[in-house]
């Protein structure tokens, strides 16, 4: 795990390790890593140098290193990533510094930091200059040498989506409850969508923890709440859960509750899997064949007392990945809840958190074993609900296990006051990842969904291997019999409309979203100027839709 601590003169940041940080509360000394040193780059008397470290300071998107910045008057700057224009739309600043006349200040990127796909420059901006700046606005420029540079731009990725945890929707929408539990999460479930809608991620993934659980009376209705926001939304993509420990909050009813959460979320959209009544599922992402592994807490309500994971669970994903493995497509294992004193999502040596799950229960060594065998896997869990700015949110164990990644909370992300967490609500953030596939990288960009940007301080790359495959074409059938006029299209327009308000609770699975997209795709479409073919396929994809939504609503 590594961390990125304030120096306290001015804005200067230095990067560490933990294997750093011991040494030196030790006495012993730290030995600068093998730098890569980059000129410097002046404007108007101030000069701007990046000199990138580390095992990785070679390699094309890792950002470890330090910015420094120097200047000719007092002044303050921001620092930005920014493409040959000028700096990334979307970003926050890299850092904003004071500098003294005459003096450098610096700033530090953290272990597997990513340069941006879009980035070949930093810029170093005046505070005066407000907005995105310009390069020609800039005070200083450094140019990303074309080694470091990630190689592609964002139309590249083959795929993306949003990696969110820890919604936790209450049950106050229906009016039970007032929202003493989080106070903010429905609105920031809706402002994740409204994200993830922006930026037409294929797909989003939940870590769990979905719904809070409060008490089993009113479960169903969270999950009403939850699937509501989400039918309201314009978000027309899949989305899939992964089960945490407060769908099994109530200890004496886990397996309602499992079935519960098996019957909201839809899994993977197959009734099959849904039958078969097991709360783990995977996916395979169709555009590359990546295979994404949605793991369950299954003993209750907490990981730090409980074997959360049965031996046929195990076992399912022990198969997964033997089969998998090594063939050149990326992994994913999603499963909520960090383990003590092991990966992200806390400290390590004086932990905060008390409910993570306790590495000598057998089920957690286990699942630690799978972590340290398949070291080319990626695993995304939540839980904790630690803010990205405590630092905890990547590591691989100094190479001793698979990429790890935490994520925040999308209901509401924690600091630390006086020692202990602090869970004081926060209307103005919500955290979670922006992840783009692109053919031999990952970049998990972090950012705060209430204002729709990254943290660059927070964007991790992981390497990856995957490739583009052909996507079998899904046949329409049609209603051949059936002459179809405009005024029949505006008719079974408005009808999809009804049946996607009708059966809201369904909007998790694969089918409410497939037809709520063909909703959104032909709901302001100019019926009268298409041809017979337009309307007769436009009619029977919708057609089709609804009775396939009846049939799942009926069953």
């Amino acid at each position: 795990m590594h961390k990125t601590f304030m120096h306290k003169k001015g804005a200067k940041r230095i990067a560490l390790s933990c294997a750093a940080l011991l040494a030196l509360s030790s006495g012993g000394t730290v030995l600068a890593a093998e730098a890569t040193a980059v000129p410097i780059s002046a404007a108007l008397g101030t000069g701007l140098s990046y000199e990138f470290t580390g095992a990785d300071a070679g390699k094309a998107g890792y950002a470890e290193g330090t910015i420094s910045l120097s200047s000719a008057t007092d002044a303050a700057y921001h620092l930005y990533w920014s493409n040959n224009t000028g700096a990334l739309s979307g970003y926050y600043p890299i850092a904003t510094l004071e500098v003294g006349a005459g003096k450098t200040e610096t700033f530090s990127f953290g272990y597997h930091t990513a340069i941006p796909a879009d980035a070949t420059k930093v810029i170093a901006v005046n505070t005066s200059v407000t907005d995105y700046p310009s390069v020609a606005a800039a005070a200083a420029v450094f140019d990303i040498p074309a080694n470091k540079r990630l190689g592609y731009s964002s139309k590249d990725a083959l795929y993306t989506f949003n990696s969110f945890s820890d919604i936790h929707i209450d049950e106050e929408h229906f009016g039970d409850t007032p929202a003493y539990w989080w106070e903010y999460s429905e609105a920031h479930w809706a402002q994740a969508l409204n994200y993830a809608t922006n930026l037409n991620v294929d797909f989003i993934v939940s870590s769990g923890d979905q719904v809070t659980n409060a008490k089993l009376a009113t479960l169903d209705k969270e999950w009403k709440a939850y699937q509501l926001i989400l039918s309201q939304s314009d978000y027309v993509n899949p989305i899939y859960e992964s089960g945490g420990n407060h769908e099994v909050r109530q200890d004496d009813a886990v397996s309602y509750e499992l079935q519960t959460f098996i019957n909201s979320t839809g899994l993977d959209g197959s009734m099959s899997t849904m039958a078969a009544g097991k709360p783990y599922y995977s996916i395979t992402e169709p555009k590359t064949g990546d295979l994404f592994i949605f793991m369950a807490l299954e003993g209750g309500y907490r990981p730090a007392k409980y074997d959360e994971f049965t031996d046929e669970q195990l076992n399912w994903v022990e198969n997964l990945l033997k089969n998998n493995y090594g063939k050149g497509k990326n992994i994913y294992i999603i499963q909520h809840a960090l383990i003590k004193g092991y990966g992200p999502g806390d400290d390590l040596t004086n932990p905060y958190y008390g409910g993570a799950i306790d590495m000598s229960l057998p089920s957690a060594q286990r699942f630690i074993e799978l972590l340290e065998n398949y070291k080319d896997v990626v695993w995304i869990s939540g839980h904790s609900h630690e803010a990205f700015e405590l630092g905890y949110n990547f590591t691989d164990n100094f190479g001793a296990a698979c990429s790890m990644i935490h994520n925040p909370s999308i209901g509401n992300p924690t600091h630390v006051t006086d020692g202990a967490i602090d869970y004081t609500f926060n209307e103005n953030l919500s955290q979670g990842y922006y992840v783009q596939t692109f053919k031999d990288a990952i970049l998990f960009n972090g950012a705060n969904i209430c204002d729709q940007k990254i943290y660059p301080s927070y964007c991790y790359i992981i390497d990856g291997k995957t490739s583009p495959q052909k996507q079998a074409a899904k046949p329409v059938t049609l209603y051949k019999d059936v002459k179809v006029t405009a005024g029949m299209m505006r008719s079974v327009i408005a009808n999809t409309n009804t049946v996607l308000g009708l059966y809201y609770e369904y909007s998790s699975y694969d089918q409410y979203q497939a037809l709520k997209k063909c909703y959104y795709q032909y709901k302001n479409a100019n019926f009268d100027a298409m041809n017979s073919e337009e309307l007769l396929t436009a009619y029977s994809k919708l057609k089709s839709g609804i009775a396939t939504l009846h049939e799942i609503a009926n069953k």
